[in-house]
Parts: C-alpha cells; structure tokens; sequence
C-alpha cells in the first residue's frame, strides 16, 4: 500500500509551488510527489543549503515545545 502525505509548507523544487508536494511511502521505498508540475523525486533529503538559524526565515512556522517542570 502507497501511503501519501502532503507536507506542509513545502516548495516544490521545480515548478516553486507551495504545498503541493507530497511524501510518499510504499515498503522500503521513498519518494516525493509534486501535484502541481507533476515532479518526482526518488530519493527525498535535506534541502542542499538550509538556511542558517539565526534568520526570521529559518524560525518561520517552527514551534517549539518547553517541558513543565
């Protein structure tokens, strides 16, 4: 069984749309799906050049969780 997941916020590394690319999982296999250009990727990784912590960029839509003590 194929299972598919969209990934929030992701750009596609082709067409640049946002939110249309999808994680997918079948066995041993993983791959990523854009719906919009129709790109596939089989061997899905990190970004090449993340950017760097320290930028507003790099802390957009990052939710950081403290333990109560």
């Amino acid at each position: 069984m194929i299972r598919k997941h969209f990934i929030a916020g992701a750009r596609c590394p082709q067409c640049q749309a946002i939110d249309k690319v999808r994680f997918c999982r079948d066995g041993e296999h993983e791959w990523i799906e854009c719906v919009a250009c129709g790109l596939v990727s089989e061997n899905p990784g990190e970004p090449e050049h993340p950017p760097a912590s320290d930028t507003p960029e790099a802390n957009e839509g990052v939710v950081r969780f403290t333990p109560r003590r």
